[in-house]
């Protein structure tokens, strides 16, 4: 296993109660979670977003249920008080209403509600006409929920190494590591941002390729006039992968402000320059200006709306139409950043917003686990598990 993000750790526990064995986890980290899995916003996300039916909607609603259970097992601190979806102009009120289409074919708790009741859930939040009500959206801190699945993992024979990269494929059956050479029977790629790489290595989904979006949050002062319970979320446009800045309480009582998605010069670029680098910078450049160019799902107005949001005022005219009382200087510096590993097609320059797994010669390779991923993590470790060939 390559990766102790939180796909890898819990596709690890799956394949040890399933099939019992050696299960290795390499991690070229000192600790799990590092990455994306330990910097997401912590959101458990419910389905609302997604086709009725679809993958990511099955196990989404499953994901849900059963981390929010797996927390109040494990006594992980939740702020269990739903979200609210709001609107800014008229012209989004039909997303909203097909939000709620979705929500309702996906078996999702939620309800339309007018601006008297939104007042009761949400003081400071503001819409026109209708918002929706999500019960079940509840918000965890990821690395928690990740120190203990790893502890979990370990005490049932789950064995983790940790600073040890992967190198290359190295012979048949055996991978080149930091730490020299290690033997398998079938390897799962979990590598996050280096997925594909990894993957390319063993001739698969070489029509794909990651492309790093930072998301940066800002914490909300804790004198600003803005009262956040839960979460207060715009209508995203759908053709696209990202939500929009949101506003979150985290368990630990502060509120964050975000996210942005700004393209990256590396996987690893977490602050100014550094982690740039030639390979990754030249294909984000080019993959940029094709989509810029085909315009698909309105790349365009996607990009401008992430580059006015590169500094903090353009920031700020994003998030105020969601609450009232909002002011600039309301809008402090963040923690640490995440880093989305974004996959694109590059035969077409799409961006791809489901899930992707391909398999290789003794090998499973999960080359696009965004979010949802990290809530729909423990449904999805079974569903990689029942996919793969272990007899290749």
């Amino acid at each position: 296993m390559i990766g102790a993000g939180v796909i890898g750790v819990a596709i690890a526990r799956e394949l040890k109660r399933r099939y019992g064995g050696r299960v290795l986890v390499i991690e070229k980290e000192d600790v799990a979670g590092w990455h994306a899995s330990g910097r997401n916003s912590g959101v458990l996300h419910t389905g609302v977003y997604y086709t009725a039916g679809s993958l990511k909607a099955r196990l989404c609603v499953e994901g849900n249920r059963r981390m929010r259970d797996y927390c109040r097992a494990n006594r992980i601190p939740m702020v269990d008080k739903g979200k609210v979806i709001v609107t800014r102009h008229e012209g989004e009120l039909p997303a909203l209403h097909e939000l709620y289409k979705r929500s309702q074919a996906n078996g999702v708790r939620v309800s339309l509600i007018d601006q008297q009741a939104l007042r009761e859930v949400e003081p400071c939040a503001t819409t026109v006409d209708r918002a929706l009500f999500v019960q079940d959206t509840a918000v965890v801190n990821p690395q928690k929920v990740m120190e203990t699945m790893v502890a979990e993992a370990a005490r049932e024979g789950v064995e983790f190494r940790h600073g040890c990269a992967w190198r290359g494929a190295g012979d048949d059956g055996l991978v080149d590591t930091s730490q020299g050479r290690i033997a398998y029977g079938h390897l799962v790629n979990c590598a996050g941002l280096f997925a594909d790489r990894v993957a390319h290595a063993y001739g698969v989904g070489t029509q794909y390729r990651i492309l790093p979006f930072r998301g940066q949050f800002y914490l909300l002062r804790p004198q600003s006039r803005v009262r956040v319970n839960g979460n207060i979320y715009p209508v995203p446009d759908l053709r696209n992968p990202f939500l929009g800045v949101h506003f979150t309480r985290r368990p630990e009582g502060e509120v964050t402000v975000g996210p942005s998605a700004l393209p990256l010069l590396g996987r690893e670029q977490y602050r100014g320059l550094q982690g740039a680098n030639v390979s990754d910078g030249s294909a984000m450049v080019r993959y940029l200006v094709r989509l810029f160019g085909r315009n698909l799902d309105h790349f365009r107005s996607l990009a401008w709306k992430e580059l006015a949001k590169m500094s903090r005022r353009g920031f700020y005219r994003e998030a105020k139409g969601l609450a009232d009382g909002l002011e600039l200087r309301d809008l402090l510096p963040g923690k640490e950043p995440g880093i989305r590993a974004q996959l694109v097609n590059t035969r077409t320059a799409e961006l791809l917003n489901d899930f992707v797994m391909e398999h290789g010669p003794k090998s499973t390779h999960v080359l696009n686990a965004v979010s949802p991923a990290f809530t729909s993590s423990l449904p999805f470790a079974e569903y990689v598990v029942n996919a793969m060939k272990l007899d290749r």
